[in-house]
């Protein structure tokens, strides 16, 4: 099954092994502290409008370092300044409210910071390593982000030895009893880096660093996902609205919680609306010729709402055992309603083409957003919904080896 982009869950195994060594410097944004820094500096002088970055990195005789805001939807460029001989820097930046800053030396060597109005930060570090070599001072936030970054990066470590065990042992003969164990400890190791992120959570509930934690992957995959873990977000959206009340990044997440709410509301009223013997809402939809086609013009028919698109291999791989059991059982009084979820009209009818559907099909071609995918509470592709002439539920979710079943009870093998 395919599920919309937003929702995409790889299984953990093998492959996630390797996809978490190549991706583990690009989806995370918290970072290691190593060295030590000792400045402080008086509340009382603080600049409420404004945040000083400070430090002093070896290796960087006249290097330039590059300041950027992480926002909520992006990554923006603020300054550059360069290092003196000795890699001592000062930078003072304007800042209205707390946020996230990144300091960087290059693409992949850089530093993430939880920066509030009026902080004084201090760096101390290796510039030919900065991500890995380096502490900081003076910021509460990314103190705390450092101390989840050090377990990341313990597991990380974890990782890259399974799959050295992995490529030095792919060619044994005893390599598929290796690999179940493989799977079973990497399994263990992410299991290691959620349950560390909910701690994390629950024990920093005040904090931005939460939110960084909130939306940490490990590799490829999300740690917390909010069909799953929805409590972690409403904790963290409830305890950082109390102090952070007009942040855009506390706003962000508010947002995105209230919006899950109502998802949800909707996929549990859909869940009631589409039980067994309910009538199937309506859908009308226009054809690849533009025709608006009604579900209730199949009355008198069993009919399969079929889900599906060209880009879905499941659903290609299902068109032609549903091909069979049209021209087998359609005389009979079996129809199938195809809805393409296609963005294209190109694709969908390709897809139409290269199958040989002759069965009803509609689409809107808006991909996910269609709003049929909430009505009948769609999570991912094939899916089918059998109903009776009547227009009354059936079964949800019938796969074509269960509706042939259902068919040869119907009409008779």
């Amino acid at each position: 099954m395919v599920s919309p982009p937003g929702d995409l869950f790889l299984p953990l195994n093998l492959k996630n092994i390797f996809l978490v060594i190549m991706m583990k410097r690009l989806r995370y944004f918290v970072l290691f502290p190593v060295l030590l820094a000792n400045c402080q500096m008086n509340d009382a002088h603080r600049d409420v409008d404004h945040f000083v970055l400070r430090g002093q990195l070896n290796n960087a005789n006249r290097l330039m370092l590059e300041v950027q805001e992480l926002t909520t939807s992006d990554l923006i460029p603020v300054d550059s300044f360069e290092t003196d001989s000795q890699g001592v820097f000062s930078y003072r930046g304007k800042l209205d409210e707390a946020g996230y800053f990144i300091l960087r030396v290059d693409r992949d060597n850089y530093i993430t910071l939880v920066v509030e109005p009026g902080e004084e930060i201090f760096v101390r570090g290796d510039a030919d390593n900065l991500t890995i070599q380096h502490h900081v001072e003076g910021s509460e936030g990314s103190v705390l982000l450092s101390a989840l970054s050090r377990r990341l990066k313990r597991n990380y470590q974890k990782v890259d030895s399974l799959a050295e065990v992995f490529r030095t042992s792919q060619y044994k003969q005893d390599f598929f009893e290796l690999r179940s164990t493989l799977d079973s400890a990497y399994r263990e190791i992410f299991d290691d880096q959620q349950a560390y992120v909910k701690q994390f959570i629950r024990d920093n509930p005040h904090s931005l660093a939460s939110i960084i934690a909130l939306y940490q992957y490990f590799g490829n995959q999300l740690l917390l996902r909010e069909n799953e873990h929805f409590e972690y977000f409403e904790l963290l959206s409830r305890s950082l609205s109390e102090v952070y009340p007009t942040n855009r990044h506390v706003l962000d997440l508010s947002r995105r919680v209230s919006r899950h709410r109502r998802n949800e509301a909707q996929r549990l009223m859909a869940q009631e609306n589409l039980a067994p013997g309910n009538e199937a809402p309506e859908i009308v939809l226009p054809d690849p010729d533009g025709n608006m086609q009604a579900l209730s013009s199949l009355r008198g028919n069993h009919v399969l709402i079929d889900f599906w698109a060209a880009w879905c291999a499941p659903c290609r791989e299902a068109n032609p055992k549903l091909k069979a059991l049209y021209e087998k059982y359609n005389r009979s009084g079996f129809e199938i309603y195809g809805i393409s979820l296609d963005r294209t009209r190109e694709q969908w009818l390709q897809g139409i083409r290269e199958d040989d559907i002759s069965w009803i099909q509609v689409s809107d071609l808006r991909f996910w957003n269609s709003p049929v995918i909430s009505l009948y509470n769609v999570e991912g592709i094939p899916y089918a919904i059998l109903i009776d002439p009547d227009g009354r539920i059936m079964k949800k979710g019938i796969d074509p080896d269960e509706l042939e079943e259902v068919l040869a009870g119907i009409f008779g093998a």
